[in-house]
C-alpha cells in the first residue's frame, strides 16, 4: 500500500459520513409526524414543530409551559385578555393576533397564512376548522371538559411538539394525579348533605352568566368538594336572573376575573341578594386569573381547585399554603420565578403592572 493510499481512503470514507449525515438532515428536515387529534381525526405535520398557530385561547398557556411558547406565531390572545401570559413569556408580543373571539367570526386568514405555521390548534367545536384545512394548514382539534381530559390534552399536546414537550406534559400529569387524588381522600368522610352550595358566575353586570354541569367549571366545583347550584344548566355560560340565583341560595358565590373592575362589593352591595347566605357570611370571591383564568380550560385548573377547596373547607385546609403552591407551580411549569408579590396578585386576579 503506497503512502498516499491511507490518507485517500480517509478522505472517501469522511466524504462518505458527511454525504449519509447531509442526507439524513435533508430526509429530517421534511419527516412527517402523524397523530390521532380529539376529534378522531388522522393529521400529519412536519417531526419538527417550530411554528405555532393557536386558535385556542387556554391552549396558548399549555405551549408555553411545555417549552414552546417561542414557537407561537399566529394566536388568538390579546395582551388584555392574558397579561400574565404576554409577561411570563415575552414571545407572544412578536406573535400575530390572527384569530377572533367573537362567535363565527374567522379573524385575518392572511394574516395567519403569512405565519406558516406548521400547525394550528382549535378547540373542540371550532367553526373555522375546515376553513383551517381548506387552506392547507394542519388542523389538530383538542377537547377539554374536565380533569382527565386536561390530563389527556396537555400529553396529546407533548406528543405532538416532540420529546422535551412531552417530558413536562408528563411530569404536569404526574402533579395532577398527585393533586386530585390527595383532595378526594381528604373529602371522602364528608356527606353529601353537609357540602356547601356554590354558584359560579363567569360575568355579573348587565347580565349574571352562570356555568353548568358538563363543564370544568362544574369539574372543580365538585373535586373540591362543593355543590354546584346551577348544574341544572347544562354547559358553561348561561344566563340566569337575579330571582334564580336568589331561589337557589348559594353559600358561596365565586365570580370569574374577567376584568380589574370586577369586585366582591359589585355582588354583595347589591339588595336583591341580601338574603342570600353567601352575601351574610360575605363568602363572595373573586377568582384567581394567572396565565389563563383558572376556574376556565386552563393548565391551571389545578390550581383552581386547592385554591377552592380551602375556601369551602378552611379548617381540613388549614395548613395549606396556596400562595407558596403559585410559586412553586410557575416556577416548576412555566419555568418563571414568580414573586410572593407577584402571586398576590394572580390569587386576587389582578393584572400584572404596565
Amino acid at each position: 500500500m503506497n503512502e498516499t493510499s491511507l490518507p485517500l481512503e480517509r478522505i472517501m470514507k469522511q466524504g462518505i459520513y458527511i454525504f449519509f449525515m447531509l442526507l439524513i438532515g435533508y430526509v429530517s428536515a421534511f419527516a412527517q409526524q402523524t397523530w390521532t387529534d380529539a376529534a378522531n381525526n388522522s393529521v400529519s405535520f412536519p417531526h419538527s414543530i417550530e411554528r405555532i398557530a393557536d386558535a385556542w385561547p387556554a391552549h396558548n398557556a399549555i405551549v408555553t409551559m411545555l417549552g414552546s411558547g417561542d414557537k407561537i406565531v399566529a394566536t388568538i390572545v390579546t395582551p388584555q385578555m392574558c397579561p400574565w401570559l404576554y409577561k411570563i413569556n415575552p414571545h407572544m408580543q412578536k406573535a400575530t393576533v390572527a384569530f377572533s373571539t367573537d362567535s363565527g367570526a374567522m379573524g385575518s386568514m392572511e394574516e395567519l397564512l403569512k405565519a406558516k405555521p406548521d400547525v394550528v390548534f382549535v378547540s373542540s367545536g371550532n367553526k373555522n376548522r375546515e376553513l383551517f384545512k381548506s387552506l392547507g394548514l394542519n388542523v389538530f382539534e383538542l377537547s377539554l371538559t374536565d380533569f382527565f381530559s386536561l390530563k389527556e390534552t396537555v400529553l396529546l399536546t407533548g406528543k405532538v411538539l416532540g420529546q422535551k414537550a412531552l417530558i413536562k406534559a408528563e411530569a404536569y400529569a404526574t402533579y395532577l394525579e398527585e393533586v386530585t387524588r390527595s383532595i378526594e381522600a381528604k373529602l371522602k368522610p364528608i356527606p353529601q348533605n353537609q357540602k356547601p352550595k356554590v354558584l359560579h358566575l363567569s360575568g355579573i353586570g348587565a347580565s349574571y352568566v352562570a356555568d353548568g354541569s358538563d363543564s370544568m367549571m362544574d369539574a372543580w366545583i365538585r373535586l373540591a368538594g362543593g355543590i354546584n347550584v346551577a348544574s341544572e344548566l347544562k354547559g358553561a355560560n348561561k344566563v340566569v336572573s337575579m330571582e334564580q340565583i336568589v331561589a337557589w341560595n348559594p353559600d358561596i358565590v365565586i365570580i370569574g376575573a374577567s376584568s380589574r373592575s370586577v369586585q366582591a362589593s359589585d355582588f354583595l352591595d347589591n339588595p336583591v341578594f341580601k338574603t342570600l347566605a353567601a352575601v351574610r357570611t360575605k363568602k363572595v370571591y373573586i377568582n384567581p386569573k394567572g396565565m389563563f383564568f383558572w376556574d376556565r380550560y386552563s393548565a391551571e385548573a389545578i390550581l383552581q381547585v386547592q385554591w377552592a377547596a380551602q375556601i369551602f373547607y378552611p379548617e381540613l385546609f388549614k395548613t395549606f399554603d396556596i400562595e407558596h403552591e403559585t410559586i412553586s407551580f410557575y416556577t416548576r411549569f412555566f419555568d418563571y420565578p414568580l414573586s410572593k408579590e407577584e402571586a398576590k396578585m394572580i390569587i386576587q386576579g389582578i393584572p400584572p403592572p404596565r
